[in-house]
């Protein structure tokens, strides 16, 4: 795989967390938190610091393709995709697991 289309796939993984993140903090934003049980603050919390992690291991990826486009223009076997997912706490999970 080229590294250039690497770097648009990652960019574009990059973005679409970027939006999830923002959509997410609108929603949270909405939420009447004193509703919400301990657990249920605890997992959103959780998710949070995941998703920041996922944003940052893009941006350290993208970061790593630009380098080596610079230096080491060879093509890639692959490429890492980066977006967000149901985590295995999450109902989606099990739902997927099953």
């Amino acid at each position: 795989m080229e590294i250039q289309h690497a770097l648009a796939v990652a960019r574009a993984d990059a973005t679409r967390i970027a939006h999830f993140i923002e959509r997410r903090e609108r929603f949270l934003d909405g939420l009447d938190w004193s509703m919400l049980t301990e657990d249920d603050a605890r997992q959103a919390a959780m998710l949070d610091d995941l998703l920041e992690g996922d944003m940052a291991d893009a941006n350290l990826y993208i970061d790593w393709l630009v380098e080596r486009l610079a230096n080491d223009p060879w093509p890639l076997p692959g490429v890492l995709r980066f977006a967000p997912h149901p985590r295995p706490w999450q109902l989606a999970w099990i739902t997927l697991a099953a």
